[in-house]
């Protein structure tokens, strides 16, 4: 499976209309409801993950960007941007060609993008699930001993209180 551009959604500070661009082509402001739509579906149902880049949201094979970095607006004022990219676990090094074709899809938005910024942002979510599997592990591992240790202390307590009783 190929990595797939699914979704572009900007709002703009000027009060502007917000740009929307779904399923390969760009739509009209009043279409924004089933922009919002798919971005809650994801950020509701999928796992998030904070950071310098922004926030990633993964679902499935859907990986939901939200990020101001490598991005401006009339001359060089921050604009933030929602993408969602399907796939992208299926391909390697997809960033670059992912970077290009927001780059293009954005022009038409009047937002520059600062292609090395905005691959890094791309770079960093896809990072976000090699951290998410190795969470999952440390959790898996970490839980019982967890568990373990916390049955230890309780267990320490009382023969500390039982010795204390009979002193």
């Amino acid at each position: 499976m190929s990595v797939r551009l699914k979704l572009v959604y900007a709002e703009y500070e000027s009060g502007e209309p917000p740009f929307v661009w779904f399923d390969g082509k760009r739509r009209r402001s009043e279409e924004k409801r089933t922009a919002i739509q798919s971005i809650g579906k994801i950020c509701r149902r999928g796992r998030e993950r904070r950071g310098e880049g922004g926030l990633v949201v993964r679902l499935k094979e859907s990986l939901l960007i939200q990020t101001t970095v490598g991005l401006s607006h009339h001359g060089n004022e921050p604009q933030g941007v929602v993408i969602i990219v399907k796939g992208p676990d299926s391909a390697a090094d997809w960033e670059s060609a992912v970077t290009e074709r927001i780059a293009e899809v954005l022009l038409d938005g009047r937002i520059r993008v600062d292609r090395e910024q905005f691959r890094s942002v791309l770079a960093w979510a896809a990072r976000s699930r090699v951290d998410e599997k190795k969470q999952a592990l440390k959790t898996m591992l970490g839980g019982p001993l967890e568990a373990a240790r916390t049955r230890m202390k309780r267990n320490d307590k009382q023969t500390d209180g039982e010795h204390a009783d009979s002193g």
